[in-house]
């Protein structure tokens, strides 16, 4: 007999609703961190029998660690499946300072693949996502360097911030606080966690958080134990078991854990699905002693909050009284445990079990709701057209009590039939104040080690609240449970079929340069500006801003462009300056200036992005010779090195492997291996010999940076020479020239001091540690306290020609107008022969 439903008070329809935001980051998407644009399919009947035992849990952890793909995801999986406790990961960055194998974004772009991919990490194992404002600045060798870069006190606030929002029962950090990290970021946040720790329960540090995160002492701190070598276990640590097979999930928590870590497919880091067992260790650092559990007296039942013991056993009733074949009988209980959780106190853990519950309700009633645009894109003040539709696919009683889209409202407390869709459209029209899609850490110029965040309430989220939402309204028998879902475009590709994106609000023009740079080798140049409407009509008057000293014709252009998606080319000549800066293109469109640029980031595996940068164009200047005329260019990972040997005056072909194999190699002067090409085609580890051949015969093959991650690499060059994992972090470092008459740094361009200035994030990495003697070791730098580092700049005579191995960060340095790195370049592909002997 199903029990009868509470009385009905028509009032909670007025004003029940879930909170902004909350709503958008937890409800149909499977991750409950972000808004994913395709609404989630209903629950099967395993999945809702998982779910509605982990309803009974109510605890929570917070795991801390320092990049994505930090995060241990078989620890994250067991703590969120196994022991049913809300979980989450504090990442210190996003990333962005590192490599990209998969295309050509690096920097904020980067940051933003990093973080869909950590995303997309969480929706597989259920943890969710956390992020401070700090900014990944490449690898550091010292976490003091680490902490003085990005302020102390200002990332440490972060992360009391995280604390006290989430209110973790234990915190657990994945990185010891010492140099046995590994990486100066990863021992500085285990420093921060430690700090945090204590800082978030003291009402006199960061006080002013207080009026919207009140102090909190989590029971205990643990440290990941793990080592890079055997890990030397101790008596004191706690013992988890990843592996151990959970019957529920039908896997276990490291097999789930292949998959969630293995989408972090922009490092490279796909992971195997282990099976049988395998221990993790949890060390005590602070907090009170446990012997056996993590979470001993922590009370993980619905009686840890007054009046919750009637939730806990409503729901137990529901997961004893569930049918997989009849999923809809269990909906007048839950109904009644989502009207009891309402009375509870305010508390983010009970916010969290009331979004799962009803994620679970709407799964159980086979309910599927949409809210589609009828375009991908809007600008301000357009209107759009918003098709929502709901369909009830069980033989529940339920009723759509409304429908809203931006504050327009369609109600009418419409029962629904089973599988029958109530589709109804909306008009919106945007605001012309309405901010421009944009990744809000992005959106307001960072800091030297902060992104700056304008919204305190976006601060640790881990993307953009929706540009535009639907809520719907349902009455579950008499009780009101209102979704809210993102505004997504819908569209099917012929390979991938349906696909999703979120509506985006994007200005009414955008505008791009050929390059992200430009080189200015003496006088002037036409800079080309294309302008492309992003909306049925668009006027405007375009211009180009260069720096002082810089001068520019024309002025401005007037522009017309007549359909959305229209373009249009406009050539601007420049006449340098004595000093590089940057360009910017600006249009005017009914009084109101954009300089917006826009960038696609589509890959497979997570949601497609778009960003909106700055209009701007690095202005290189830089007095260089290069003697190169035709260059095979061999695409590694994705570097804009290509580009500017083309800006040079070099005719640049992009070689295949089977181009290498088979192709005419002698029409080529030098041949370049992209950053990290021999990793991402390990076939020319095959065709090395032939590529040696080639120089034999008078060519020169410069080879960039190779990682060693896919083990040893002593497969470069004639002679022998082994790559390590040295390498120089500190882009001021000084750099000697062990050969100063060597014609390398000589022809044709003589480098001097100035050449090593202004370098950004690094000097270089992956140098090699052994190398022959007929090797000439031409630059040796070193970061502080440290012996130099010789090998980053290999030169070797082979034959009629020249092999050179360059560890040093071109692919950073030259988009970034880096004029020295400019000219080091010409002389590589440029080549003299070894000098004669004395």
């Amino acid at each position: 007999m199903r029990p009868a439903p509470p009385p009905r008070d028509p009032a909670l329809f007025r004003h029940h609703t879930i909170a902004l935001g909350l709503a958008l980051a937890l409800l149909f998407a499977d991750q409950p961190a972000g808004a994913h644009p395709r609404p989630t399919e209903p629950m099967d009947g395993g999945e809702l029998a998982h779910a509605l035992h982990r309803l009974q849990t109510v605890g929570s952890a917070l795991f801390v660690a320092a990049h994505p793909d930090d995060e241990n995801t078989a620890l994250l999986s067991w703590l969120t499946n196994v022991k049913g406790v809300r979980t989450a990961y504090l990442s210190m960055t996003r990333g962005d300072g590192g490599q990209n194998l998969i295309g050509p974004e690096l920097g904020p772009a980067l940051g933003v693949i990093r973080t869909q991919e950590l995303l997309a990490a969480r929706r597989m194992d259920g943890a969710e996502q956390l992020f401070t404002r700090a900014l990944d600045f490449g690898f550091s060798k010292r976490s003091d360097e680490t902490l003085e870069f990005w302020g102390h006190d200002s990332v440490l606030a972060d992360v009391v911030w995280a604390i006290r929002r989430f209110r973790p029962d234990i915190v657990i950090a994945r990185f010891p606080p010492d140099s046995t990290a590994g990486h100066g970021h990863h021992a500085a946040s285990s420093i921060l966690a430690g700090e945090a720790f204590t800082a978030a329960a003291d009402p006199a540090r960061f006080a002013d958080q207080l009026d919207a995160a009140p102090t909190w002492q989590a029971k205990r701190l643990f440290w990941n134990a793990f080592s890079f070598g055997r890990v030397q276990v101790d008596s004191s640590w706690l013992l988890v078991d990843v592996g151990a097979y959970e019957p529920r999930l039908g896997r276990s928590m490291s097999e789930l854990a292949g998959q969630s870590r293995s989408n972090h497919k922009s490092q490279g880091f796909g992971a195997p699905e282990r099976r049988g067992s395998l221990p993790q260790y949890l060390a005590l650092r602070d907090g009170a002693p446990a012997r056996r559990d993590p979470f001993e007296g922590v009370d993980l039942t619905w009686k840890r909050f007054k009046g919750g013991e009637a939730v806990g056993a409503l729901l137990a009733q529901a997961e004893r009284a569930f049918d997989a074949r009849h999923q809809e009988a269990i909906l007048p209980l839950l109904s009644r445990a989502h009207a009891a959780m309402r009375k509870l106190q305010d508390d983010p853990l009970v916010t969290r079990k009331r979004l799962e519950l009803e994620r679970v309700l709407a799964s159980c009633a086979g309910l599927w709701l949409e809210a589609v645009s009828t375009r991908p894109t809007v600008t301000p003040g357009e209107g759009v057209v918003i098709a929502t539709a709901a369909l009830m696919r069980t033989p529940a009683t339920m009723k759509l009590v409304s429908v809203d889209v931006g504050g327009n409202e369609r109600g009418g407390n419409r029962p629904f039939e089973p599988n029958q869709t109530m589709a109804d459209t909306l008009r919106f029209t945007l605001g012309e104040a309405t901010a421009v899609t944009q990744p809000y850490w992005l959106q307001v110029p960072s800091s030297r080690g902060l992104a700056r965040v304008a919204d305190r309430a976006d601060l640790g989220q881990p993307e953009n609240r929706p540009a535009l939402s639907a809520r719907f309204t349902l009455d579950f028998g008499g009780e009101p449970v209102t979704f809210e879902l993102p505004v997504a475009y819908r569209w099917t590709d012929a390979v991938q079929g349906e696909r999703w994106r979120l509506l985006e609000v994007s200005p009414p023009a955008t505008l791009a340069f050929e390059q992200p740079f430009q080189l200015f080798n003496g006088g002037a140049h036409a800079v080309r500006v294309t302008v492309r409407g992003q909306r049925a009509r668009v006027e405007g008057t375009l211009k180009l801003e260069v720096p002082s000293g810089w001068s520019v014709a024309p002025a401005s252009v007037p522009v017309t462009l007549d359909r959305e998606r229209a373009e249009r080319a406009v050539d601007f000549h420049v006449t340098p300056g004595r000093d590089g800066g940057t360009a910017r293109a600006v249009i005017d469109v009914g009084g109101r200036e954009w300089s917006l640029g826009a960038q696609r980031i589509d890959y497979e595996h997570i949601p497609v992005q778009t960003l909106f940068p700055p209009a701007e164009l690095k202005l290189v200047k830089a007095e260089l010779a290069v003697k190169a005329a035709r260059i095979g260019y061999l695409a590694g990972s994705g570097d804009q090195v290509g580009d500017a040997l083309r800006q040079m005056g070099c005719s640049v072909t992009y070689l295949s492997d089977d181009d290498v194999a088979n192709a005419d190699l002698s029409r080529y002067d030098a041949i370049v291996a992209g950053v990290r090409a021999y990793n991402t085609r390990p076939r020319l580890r095959m065709l090395e010999p032939r590529l040696l051949d080639w120089v034999v015969k008078g060519g020169t093959l410069v080879v960039q940076y190779v990682t060693t991650s896919d083990g040893p690499v002593d497969y470069l060059g004639p002679l022998p020479m082994r790559l390590g994992r040295e390498r120089v972090t500190v882009e001021e470092a000084p750099v000697t020239l062990l050969k100063p008459g060597h014609p390398l740094l000589t022809t044709p361009n003589a480098l001097g001091p100035s050449d090593w200035k202004g370098w950004v994030q690094e000097r270089g990495l992956y140098f090699a540690n052994t190398w022959d003697q007929g090797y000439d070791a031409l630059l040796g730098s070193h970061d502080p306290g440290e012996p130099s580092r010789d090998g980053g700049l290999l030169y070797a005579r082979h034959g009629g020609g020249s092999f050179i191995y360059c560890g040093y960060a071109l692919f950073r340095q030259v988009p970034a107008g880096v004029p020295g790195a400019w000219r080091l370049l010409a002389n590589l592909v440029s080549a003299p022969p070894r000098p004669p002997s004395p």
